[in-house]
């Protein structure tokens, strides 16, 4: 008898992330169970435990993963893998239940994303274009207002990576017309395995103090809560710009709003502690940062891929074949986000 599919994608609706081609694929895959945007009552849990093989999910809800006993992979829709408090990885790693992550399927936009806020800031789009609705003095030719430094393009600029994931690894190729040199601080993976990728392993001091375009883009875990602190925020130069893109649980978010009232340097931030941030939040009167809402894989082309990347790997757990679209969990790095 074929595994089933608990489809239970809750917070994620629907026809929002599946295609109606992709979801017939899903349909297509197995037999699946609820597919509906509300979450499954967990009183219905008892009902389909013994057959389920696959669940999809916005998030782990589920308990217990062990009264699962058919359970052959976990496939979240949210971007991140479900929380180590909530799931039992060393179980699933013993029992061969994969955990995969849709986190490739924003690789794209949240890239193509940064590249934008970098030339926003980079050539001060942001701010001439305020200047220009306001009547501010901004023309090339008889007035250049460089109390925000000088605006710079991106060729040949010194790049710094904080984190060589799938969003580094997705932002790389759209850099590359540019010719920037690029170093990365990334504890979790070797200098050898860098420089084979022709990358510069660095020190994060280093990073910070020698690049004109840092871009934060590591995975948050439980050793890298406000890893970049005020120390390391000071040493960025004041005509750099600093790219906040992943999560803000990597940087000290007051420090940082506090250097870009006073004109330290320049930024271009996605992501806040705490969204939708409140309206008072001083960093909405950072005249030197282009902000943006959360938005850079908040996009339908984006939010379908999850979709079919979702479909693609369902296809082949279903056939017995091992998932190639997705990110696996390893226990590595389980170890360290926990």
């Amino acid at each position: 008898m074929p595994d089933k599919i608990l489809l239970d994608p809750s917070f994620r609706r629907l026809e929002v992330i599946f295609t109606p081609e992709d979801l017939a694929r899903v349909y297509a895959a197995g037999d699946v169970i609820w597919g509906r945007n509300a979450p499954l009552p967990e009183t219905e849990y008892d009902k389909v435990r013994a057959e389920t093989g696959v669940i999809v999910t916005g998030n782990w809800r589920h308990g217990d993963v062990a009264r699962w006993p058919r359970l052959r992979a976990i496939m979240e829709v949210g971007g991140g893998f479900p929380d180590p408090h909530t799931l039992d990885y060393a179980y699933c790693f013993a029992h061969g239940i994969r955990v995969l992550s849709c986190a490739p399927a924003f690789g794209p936009a949240v890239a193509e994303m940064a590249l934008g806020l970098a030339l926003a800031a980079a050539r001060q789009i942001a701010w001439t274009d305020r200047a220009f609705r306001t009547g501010e003095p901004n023309w090339s030719h008889t007035e250049l207002n460089t109390e925000i430094g000088e605006p710079f393009t991106l060729y040949g600029k010194q790049v710094g990576f904080i984190g060589y994931g799938g969003l580094a690894r997705s932002l790389r190729p759209l850099l590359a017309p540019f010719g920037c040199p690029i170093q990365v601080y990334d504890p979790w993976l070797t200098d050898t395995y860098l420089r084979c990728q022709e990358l510069a392993p660095v020190s994060l001091e280093t990073l910070m103090a020698a690049s004109r375009l840092i871009f934060v883009l590591a995975v948050p875990s439980s050793s890298n809560k406000a890893l970049i602190g005020r120390e390391l925020l000071e040493l960025i130069k004041p005509d750099a710009v600093f790219l906040l893109m992943s999560r803000a649980h990597v940087v000290d978010f007051d420090a940082l709003t506090e250097l870009l009232l006073a004109g330290r340097f320049r930024a271009g931030i996605d992501v806040y502690p705490e969204e939708p941030l409140a309206r008072e939040h001083p960093i909405r009167g950072a005249q030197f940062a282009v902000l943006s809402s959360h938005r850079a894989g908040a996009q339908a082309e984006a939010l379908h891929n999850v979709g079919r990347i979702i479909a693609d790997d369902l296809e082949a757990v279903c056939a017995g074949l091992a998932p190639q679209a997705m990110q696996q969990a390893q226990p590595e790095f389980i170890r360290l986000r926990g």
